[in-house]
């Protein structure tokens, strides 16, 4: 099974979604690192994570609304946990193509902004062509599955991964009604985003959220039921599989809380891996491991070393 960097790590004194998080990883041997890339306002790919600026930076507003010279004057993270700047995707995949190809991370790279996957797949094309990075260096992953499909267009034999498990904000707007949005907000992680989360493990807490949160009782209804939905696992479909296996792709990217080891099962009968997100405690990794996912992000890696190692002595 493969540990995954989850946007580098999430150490004291580091911020994800950084060249320093992700050189603390490499230098601890892991074999891949996930990150995600947006599109600014004047078209460059920057390497962030939130759509929201303030949640993730010291800068405010949209990413994609901000232009690529405020975007360079911001720190990531928290300056209190180092001075980083946010990194744009040149400046990353620059990082990769420095590091030995034997002792080189995997690149993980999420489409995580609109329009992103036609831009990073003709970036990436010129780092291959200049033999700086391998294709068989990055596996592209997107909630949006559109977007590994412009990916493939520019590299077509670039592995991709079907990302699934989040509440898809169309879906659940053409269920729900518009006046349904002016709750997600408070309602999900990510709310303000098109793929959100509850945001909490247990139906329960969830449903509390929503009896303090939500007024109008055919939009509660309706919301619990995509909720319970997502939380049961029943996105995970033979639809999802199918639909991964005529895209070519190497894996379903799952969250952890919802997957089970009879979809992981399923996929493998179908060739497909399974990699789930984000998993960062001791009982989560051993469970993971013992429904044989291929793979986890982690905040944490070298916590995850430890542990997965003590688990198998």
């Amino acid at each position: 099974m493969m540990l995954i960097g989850h946007r580098g790590c999430k150490y004291p004194g580091y911020n994800q979604n950084t060249i320093r998080a992700f050189e603390k990883v490499t230098s601890e041997n892991v074999p891949a690192i996930e990150f995600d890339v947006q599109l600014c306002a004047d078209g460059e790919l920057v390497v962030v994570h939130n759509l929201d600026l303030e949640e993730v930076s010291t800068g405010k507003g949209e990413v994609s609304t901000t232009d690529s010279r405020t975007l360079k004057s911001l720190y990531a993270g928290d300056p209190e946990q180092g001075k980083d700047r946010i990194p744009f995707l040149p400046e990353v995949f620059d990082f990769f193509a420095s590091c030995e190809p034997d002792k080189r991370p995997a690149i993980h790279l999420e489409l995580k902004g609109k329009n992103t996957g036609r831009r990073a797949g003709e970036l990436f094309k010129k780092y291959v062509a200049d033999e700086k990075l391998a294709i068989s260096d990055i596996l592209v992953s997107s909630f949006n599955w559109k977007e590994l499909e412009a990916f493939r267009e520019i590299c077509p034999t670039a592995k991709i991964a079907l990302l699934d498990g989040a509440i898809r904000r169309n879906i659940l707007l053409a269920k729900a009604g518009p006046k349904a949005e002016c709750y997600f907000a408070n309602v999900f992680a990510y709310g303000n985003e098109d793929y959100m989360l509850p945001r909490f493990a247990t139906l329960s807490e969830n449903l509390m959220l929503l009896d303090e949160k939500c007024s109008d009782q055919n939009i509660r209804s309706i919301l619990a039921q995509e909720i319970e939905d997502c939380l049961d696992g029943r996105f995970y479909n033979e639809k999802l599989l199918e639909t991964a296996c005529s895209m070519n792709a190497t894996s379903v990217n799952l969250w952890f809380r919802t997957v089970s080891a009879e979809f992981v099962e399923k996929a493998h009968e179908k060739g497909l891996s399974v990699f789930v997100y984000t998993a960062n405690l001791p009982q989560e990794w051993e469970e993971l491991n013992a429904i044989k996912v291929d793979g986890i992000f982690t905040d944490f890696y070298a916590k995850a070393v430890s542990a997965l190692a003590v688990h198998k002595s």
